[in-house]
């Protein structure tokens, strides 16, 4: 008697197709100019307002260093930390929203910005442990920018609480980060119109969604 070996479980069947919607993604060249453009905007665009509420309105304890450098050095370690997750949102969120073509363009901002303002909710928490004052890379950061008066009064600022932020971060977030998928996405159609390149969707649901992400030129 023979036994039909059983088929993964629904979870590893879904995992295995996400997995390749993902790969199917970075087949275009252009995915990843979209994943530079989506992550710089989210990151360092997005970032300029969050930094603005936790670093100047809510006093965050960061390095004594200016605004601009503080912004730069936090946006930064967010480039280098969450273009990763990005990587897999931006695929997914085009792959989902695709599946309704009246619906692309909304659908996959608000999956996209969703996602990403949800992960970034332990972000000031992270940002205290990592790049927080008295830690190293914070007195690296003052060695090397070189302190600045006005930012030394905001290391003396009480500790909030780190629920609070997160909750702040993501409240917060959320309109910034769709404002800043929406000027993402229209950036990088503008350049696909400019350079006069058409992408080509191939059959399939990865495909469709790089396509669809520059829309029509």
């Amino acid at each position: 008697m023979s036994w039909d070996r059983p088929g993964p479980p629904r979870a590893g069947r879904a995992l295995l197709l996400r997995r390749e919607v993902v790969r199917s993604f970075y087949r275009q060249p252009i995915a990843w100019f979209a994943l530079v453009v989506s992550s710089a905007f989210l990151i360092y665009g997005g970032g300029a307002v969050m930094f603005w509420l936790h670093a100047i309105v809510r006093g965050e304890k960061g390095p004594a260093i200016s605004n601009v450098h503080h912004w730069l050095l936090d946006s930064t370690l967010g480039f280098v930390a969450l273009t990763p997750l990005l990587a897999i949102i931006v695929p997914l969120a085009a792959w989902r929203a695709s599946s309704d073509g009246r619906t692309l363009e909304s659908g996959y901002i608000l999956a996209a910005a969703t996602v990403f303002a949800v992960f970034t909710g332990p972000g000031p928490l992270l940002h205290n442990m990592v790049a927080g004052a008295g830690t190293p890379l914070a007195n690296l950061a003052t060695r090397w920018f070189g302190e600045d008066p006005a930012a030394v009064h905001a290391m003396h600022a009480p500790t909030r609480s780190p629920l609070l932020e997160g909750v702040l971060q993501v409240c917060v977030g959320l309109p910034v980060y769709l404002l800043c998928t929406w000027l993402a996405l229209w950036f990088i159609r503008l350049c696909v119109r400019a350079s006069r390149h058409r992408w080509t969707a191939v059959e399939g649901a990865a495909d469709d969604g790089v396509a669809s992400l520059a829309g029509p030129v």
